[in-house]
């Protein structure tokens, strides 16, 4: 009875789930931790990074949790007053087990109360500006530390990781933050939907904007990597709907894998065999909580006991299956297990058989009129009929002969026995080889699938006609292989569906890759977030006053350039980009000492900026940003297609000077949509785009020839292509010195890497280069300056090789050589123990050279 209970509950889970959980979203801001490298760690400031006015009380609340994957040590949130006052709460260690902390200057004070871990906790900061006191209630328990708080009038916050903070993160999530001033909520960001690293806040459109974000809303959207691993051997993949468990099924053991792909056991096979020994013949029974091994061509079946850890076989089956990649469903109807199609022995199969999941018979179904065969089919019950999607063959089942894809939905009456289409599709060239199962939702008469396309996308395929829909982004697992085991799995109860690839290659080990995706599913405009225009328009009378306010500054900042008598010259004045002309005195940084661990040290000499990206600007390097001729950020109005469309088309125009073919930007973008859908999508996205482009100034998008490409002029800077373009006459000109040259590369590589927070496969190659380049020239300039014995030049050169690359070992050789023979041995100690954590953190290995030998 028990176990019947539990069958019914899986089957009201599968097919009520959808309905039931249409309002249960993820959110929160994932906080990446110990386990990133310390450049990539997140950050999130509040505001915009500016202050909030207060004169006697600031309150900030937010939602927290601790998440169990990492250790719970390391800050969350700074809070710096106008008085020089900075009080962080953090996780601090303490003995036996760690504790929250409010942390101010030197002294630290602890809250008695254990860290909760996997829940969500209610936080709370008070700072009380009469009383110069700061109260924290973490999850109802309230401790108060006294601060010399007079006379503060400003308030700016900042969770996660601090430029100046060298402590670690805290492994949190973090949602509903809410900010009071003087009694009085001011701002509260959701931190739910958002525009790429930008989350605004639900009152009146204030800026949270975060560094290295990882939003949980965007696991509605994407597919996760759980797990990963390289396997030799015989294996099969089962899993447990209910529990969400993975089963990794080998000769001598079965490992068992959580919804995270963790491992949680190790079950060692006391004996018996399966009924096949290859890939893609194992289930996992709910009713029996069994293991269950079939043979389709031989009718039998072994099933593994959790309790005698063994195989109800004796004797072993080494035949290969007949029926490789076969499509498989479960029927509540009738207790059944259905499998479909398939390959083997250089033929496809078109078989339909039926397994009771109470006897674990095995029987053919006969039906007519017999279906094509097929391998890679998805399949699924509604009703009394058995939905057949997708997958590829021919007429006849010969592989020898040409086989392709079969875009249509077939339906066979399990209780008629008689097959029909549904639908056929024009063939296609996109590929219809899909997962194993599919899913139906009766709201919308859709079907759920993953077809191989791309590396594995989710699909939302309607019942009625040819429609289909991408409802995830591609995966891109592009691992080549022999054979593949491709399932798609689905949680209910963990509110997850979950897609097993089990890339067989070609020495016969498995590339196993398990994905997830939160449901329900959400499209890329369901999360994301624009600023309301009853916002804007409530604050239009605001930014007339800061625009007039910015003209009249732009005034005399001309009328002050103007009054200058020299200007620089240099080979870099035959850079075709806009170099900014800054007055003189921004241009200077004043030279400041700091004492660090009991030494006075010079931070720098005086350095000219050459470049501004404050207005008419695109900025690639380090994030994506992009300011117009007012100098207003309205990065936040590219869309990511829009965002995508950009980018390509300033890549591909510093690649090649005719730019990018169209087709091959529309088979990138829009892949997911047929011809005349994707022009039509690409027309109206340039459309927006040039709109845009007006907005930050003399830029074009020109179309030549069947290609597409960004035409720059001079009121417009871009700094990737002046990266690129001051590189190329350093190398052309590398005979003839040109310190201003110098300079003005090493300010452009001092923004960062291109396009750090953006992750996409195309753009990887493009990454690589530019990282390539950079490391090359600043490893000739390191050991050009190193040689001159050029001590500042030598430590600015190696910072910012730190920032391309965190682990070069070259970049640190140096500058603790340089920072040693100044005698700040402290400092690099300091810079040496930094570079070891992170070579730790980043290869699970100690680094080996001692600092006594960089140093020599």
């Amino acid at each position: 009875m028990k176990n019947s209970c539990r069958y019914i509950l899986l089957v009201l889970f599968l097919f009520t789930g959808g309905n039931l959980l249409a309002s249960i979203y993820n959110g929160g801001l994932y906080f990446r931790s110990h386990s990133a490298p310390s450049v990539d760690r997140t950050s999130l400031t509040l505001n915009d990074d500016k202050p909030f006015d207060v004169n006697n009380e600031f309150t900030i609340s937010f939602q927290m949790w601790v998440r169990n994957n990492e250790p719970d040590f390391g800050s969350i949130l700074h809070l710096y007053t106008n008085t020089n006052q900075l009080v962080r709460f953090s996780f601090v260690a303490g003995g036996r087990r760690h504790y929250p902390a409010l942390v101010f200057n030197e002294g630290m004070v602890t809250v008695d109360s254990p860290i909760e871990r996997e829940k969500w906790v209610s936080v709370s900061l008070r700072m009380d500006m009469n009383n110069n006191s700061i109260a924290v209630n973490y999850n109802g328990k309230d401790t108060t530390i006294m601060v010399p708080l007079s006379g503060s009038t400003h308030v700016r916050a900042l969770f996660g990781h601090a430029p100046e903070y060298l402590a670690d993160v805290a492994p949190v999530n973090i949602k509903d933050v809410k900010v009071s001033q003087d009694g009085e909520q001011t701002c509260e960001w959701k931190l739910w939907k958002h525009n790429n690293d930008i989350c605004f806040d639900e009152m009146k459109g204030a800026i949270a904007r975060a560094e290295s974000p990882y939003w949980l809303i965007d696991d509605h959207i994407e597919w996760k990597s759980i797990y990963k691993g390289n396997i030799s051997g015989r294996l099969d993949v089962a899993f447990n709907a209910l529990d969400a468990l993975f089963y990794l099924v080998k000769p001598e053991t079965v490992e068992v894998l959580d919804e995270k792909g963790t491992l949680v056991d190790k079950i060692g096979v006391q004996g018996g065999y399966p009924a096949m020994e290859f890939t893609d013949h194992l289930i996992f029974d709910t009713l029996s909580n069994r293991l269950v091994s079939y043979s389709l061509s031989q009718n039998r079946v072994s099933c593994f006991s959790f309790d005698t850890k063994r195989w109800s076989l004796s004797e072993r089956n080494k035949e290969e299956p007949n029926y490789y990649n076969h499509a498989r469903t479960f029927n509540s109807a009738d207790s059944s297990f259905y499998f479909f199609g398939g390959y083997g022995f250089y033929r496809y199969q078109n078989d339909l058989f039926r397994m009771n999941a109470a006897t674990g018979e095995l029987e053919k179904i006969n039906y007519e009129p017999l279906l094509n065969p097929r391998y890679s089919s998805a399949i699924t019950v509604v009703g009394d009929e058995l939905y057949i999607l997708g997958g590829r063959g021919n007429k006849y089942g010969k592989q020898e002969l040409v086989s392709h894809f079969y875009p249509e939905l077939y339906a066979i009456n399990l209780k008629t026995k008689k097959s029909r289409v549904v639908w056929k599709k024009q063939q296609t060239d996109v590929s219809m080889l899909m997962a194993s199962s599919m899913y139906f939702e009766p709201s919308d008469s859709s079907f759920y699938a993953v077809a191989l396309k791309d590396g594995g996308v989710l699909w939302k395929i309607s019942m009625k006609d040819t429609v289909w829909t991408e409802v995830s982004k591609p995966i891109r697992n592009e691992v080549i292989h022999q054979d593949c085991d491709f399932s798609f799995y689905s949680s209910p109860s963990h509110q997850k569906l979950f897609l097993v690839m089990d890339k067989i290659l070609t020495d016969r080990t498995h590339n196993v890759s398990i994905y997830s995706i939160n449901t329900p599913l959400m499209s890329e405009s369901d999360i994301m977030q624009v600023e309301e225009e009853t916002v804007a328009d409530s604050f239009a009378w605001y930014w007339i006053v800061v625009g007039t306010l910015a003209l009249l500054g732009l005034g005399y900042v001309i009328y002050f350039w103007l009054s200058r008598n020299k200007e620089v010259k240099s080979l870099s004045d035959n850079i075709p980009t806009a170099i900014r002309d800054i007055p003189e005195g921004s241009k200077k940084l004043e030279n400041k000492e700091i004492e660090l661990e009991g030494e006075n040290i010079l931070v720098t000499k005086s350095i000219e900026n050459y470049f501004d990206r404050s207005r008419s600007a695109i900025s690639l390097l380090g994030t994506f940003n992009v300011r117009d001729k007012e100098g207003n950020d309205i990065t936040s109005n590219f869309t990511p297609r829009l965002k995508s469309l950009l980018v390509l088309l300033i890549l591909y125009t510093e690649k090649n000077e005719r730019g990018i073919l169209t087709r091959k930007m529309t088979d990138m973008l829009w892949s997911d949509k047929d011809e005349i859908a994707a022009r039509n999508n690409r027309n109206v996205t340039l459309r927006k785009l040039r709109v845009l482009l007006e907005e930050v100034g003399d830029v074009e998008v020109i179309s030549d020839g069947g290609f597409l490409k960004i035409r720059w002029n001079e009121s417009v800077f871009c700094d990737y292509c002046t990266a690129l373009h001051c590189m190329d006459l350093l190398q052309k000109n590398g005979a003839q010195k040109d310190e201003v040259l110098l300079n003005q590369i090493l300010e452009l590589l001092l923004y960062g890497p291109l396009l750090s927070n953006t992750i996409v496969d195309w753009l990887d190659e493009f990454k690589d280069a530019y990282s390539s380049l950079s490391i090359d020239l600043l490893r000739n300039l390191l050991d050009i300056e190193y040689r001159k014995s050029d001590r500042e030049m030598v430590l600015r050169i190696t910072d910012i090789m730190f920032l391309h690359d965190p682990l070069n070992e070259e970049a640190l050789a140096a500058k603790c050589s340089v920072l040693f023979l100044e005698g700040k041995k402290g400092i690099a100690k300091s810079v040496y123990d930094r570079f070891c954590k992170e070579y730790r953190e980043s290869l699970g290995e100690d680094y080996k050279i001692p600092l006594s030998k960089l140093c020599e």
